[in-house]
């Protein structure tokens, strides 16, 4: 449990893993031109300084939302921006599916790019720009439907007036059902991969953590949590460059 790693040990596990469950935070898309959120030039602290928040979480909390959608909504540029693309990390997780190695990949990132590199498999726990809700009439919106208005970083309204919230969860509102599903009902699980995740922010957080206390598990985040003792092996590095030394290797 140290990041004094045995390379072909781990690339085994991969081989032989049919049922590998994948849990992905902010760290997996940084190297996408992404900061993390809690980074000191993280999302939060960047639009705390610009729009002088009461804390900066408030970005993400729904009262807030109701009553000062700017902030969020300048926020959103940089997620829905055509120039994000998916990462070496990101690649390789839909690799692995497309081989048929992964029962689920939940993350609680909700800048889309598991989808755009081609996985199918996916649960955004923390919700998703790909729909919306008008906070007033509950119209339902696609993402197609307020994406001009996001990458401008404009308040998209209803034709009834009310703003056009996308379904992304805000402190305050509960999670999506089918985080809740797979939560209650692990997918079949022979290896639990973590990425770029502190495992800080819950319920999210110990869906991953219950997998870890049962089956063997790779936590890769850049810095050490307070979680490492929990897994199989921990890797401290760049996600990309662990993630293609495996690539490279694995035969599969």
């Amino acid at each position: 449990m140290s990041n004094n790693y045995n390379l072909q040990e781990i690339i085994n596990l991969f081989e032989k893993s049919n049922n590998i469950v994948v849990f992905t935070g902010a760290g997996i898309s940084t190297n996408c031109g992404i900061p993390d959120f809690r980074g000191a030039n993280g999302l939060y602290s960047f639009v705390a300084k610009k729009y002088n928040l009461p804390f900066p979480e408030a970005v993400f909390e729904i009262n807030y939302f109701k009553e000062n959608p700017k902030p969020f909504f300048d926020l959103s540029k940089e997620m829905v921006s055509a120039e994000i693309k998916p990462s070496l990390a990101h690649k390789f997780i839909a690799f692995l599916e497309e081989k048929c190695k992964i029962s689920l990949v939940m993350t609680q990132n909700i800048d889309m790019l598991h989808q755009k590199a081609g996985n199918k498999k996916v649960v955004e726990c923390h919700g998703t720009y790909s729909t919306a809700t008008c906070l007033n009439c509950r119209q339902k919106y696609s993402l197609l439907n307020i994406e001009e208005s996001l990458k401008k970083g404009e308040v998209p309204y209803c034709k009834c007036g009310g703003i056009i919230k996308p379904d992304i969860v805000f402190f305050g509102e509960q999670l999506p059902d089918n985080f809740f599903s797979a939560y209650r009902n692990p997918p079949k699980t022979d290896l639990l991969l973590v990425m770029g995740s502190s495992l800080t922010v819950q319920p999210a957080a110990n869906f991953a953590l219950s997998l870890a206390e049962k089956h063997k598990s790779i936590l890769i985040n850049f810095e050490k949590t307070y979680y490492d003792n929990m897994f199989t092996y921990v890797i401290n590095e760049d996600i990309d460059i662990f993630c293609k030394k495996i690539w490279d290797n694995i035969k599969i």
